[in-house]
């Protein structure tokens, strides 16, 4: 008998270079099990493989968690890369049905694209009537990404029912993780480390949130231990994937993949000192590391060493049941527990 029967799950999808990770959520939590493909190294890059080949890693995906097409509730997919785009903004107190062409206008000023095309969408965080101000969420993508997204599951004969930009996936992880743990007044900081790049995410109350694409994720890794090899990028892929390997080793491979992550603090620094022209920086915050990535020991640790404030890895078994260990627990599903709690 399937565990699922009498609980259908609501799956979040989430598509990277990398991998498919698909997370399936039961109903108040009280079932879950996720499932990795990995994309053929041929294949793989920012673009993505075919969408027939991506809809095969679905499909491999939906058997491991004994489910098929047509036995969720409900999918939800993520949309990511450096053509989406998440920022808060203000706007003068309006009606709801008026948003949407004044957010358009107002878009023009922040979104590095042609707003033409790309496909919006908001959440309204605040009315203030006293000052006469909205503060609106404005999630953006250009079509052409959103299309690509959402292809694989066509190929499937499968529509998804939530489109989420994935930041806004892995914000929402990590506050629901933090719930019962977390001071209310606590910020909340994630980075999760993708194949080709990755998302920084603030969320602290009274002030904006914040998300922003670093251009760094696990390739540039592996191309620098791939240099101290020699310039062999499976020997650098063996070597991570080693559960022996580790940071804290000496040898070429550890002190290039060292530095590789001490220019990734860099970039954190960065994002947060812009972060501090928009906004209070917080005085206490520790930041959460998830991603596939972080598998490599020591990853977590050498980065707070960097940085100088504290750091931990972060996987969805935070927020889940203490002591169970079903497949699909580890820190590269965050963006998919994400997009299955927006229904589950």
């Amino acid at each position: 008998m399937k565990r699922w029967i009498g609980a259908r799950p609501w799956a979040g999808l989430d598509i990277g270079s990398y991998s498919v990770k698909l997370f399936a959520l039961s109903p108040g939590g009280r079932g879950w099990r996720g499932a990795e493909a990995i994309v053929p190294r041929s294949l793989g890059s920012e673009d993505g493989p075919p969408a027939d080949v991506i809809a095969g890693l679905i499909d491999e995906c939906m058997t491991r968690v004994d489910l098929g097409r047509r036995e969720f509730r409900g999918i939800s997919v993520g949309v990511s890369g450096p053509d989406v785009i998440v920022k808060q903004l203000s706007l003068p107190l309006m009606d709801e049905s008026e948003i949407p062409n004044a957010l358009r206008f107002e878009a023009r000023k922040h979104v590095p694209f042609d707003v033409q095309s790309m496909v919006l969408d908001h959440q309204v965080l605040a009315r203030n009537t006293t000052d006469r101000r909205l503060e609106v969420l404005l999630a953006a993508v250009t079509q052409q990404r959103l299309d690509r997204a959402l292809a694989p599951l066509r190929e499937l004969n499968v529509e998804a029912d939530i489109v989420d930009a994935s930041p806004l996936a892995l914000a929402n992880a990590l506050e629901h993780a933090s719930r019962d743990d977390s001071p209310a007044a606590e910020a909340l900081l994630l980075l999760d480390l993708g194949h080709q790049g990755s998302w920084l995410t603030l969320r602290q109350p009274t002030q904006p949130f914040f998300a922003r694409r670093l251009e760094w994720g696990g390739a540039r890794l592996t191309q620098a231990v791939a240099g101290a090899l020699g310039g062999a990028l499976d020997r650098a892929d063996a070597w991570k994937l080693d559960a022996g390997a580790s940071l804290s080793q000496s040898g070429a491979e550890a002190e290039a993949a060292r530095r590789t992550v001490d220019e990734l603090a860099g970039e954190v620094r960065r994002s947060l000192a812009f972060y501090g022209t928009l906004a209070q920086v917080p005085e206490r915050m520790t930041l959460r590391v998830c991603g596939g990535t972080t598998r490599l020991a020591g990853l977590v640790e050498r980065l707070g060493e960097s940085l100088g404030f504290p750091t931990s890895l972060f996987s969805p078994m935070d927020a889940l049941e203490r002591g169970v260990h079903p497949t699909g627990g580890g820190p590269q599903f965050v963006q998919a527990y994400g997009l299955a709690l927006r229904a589950a």
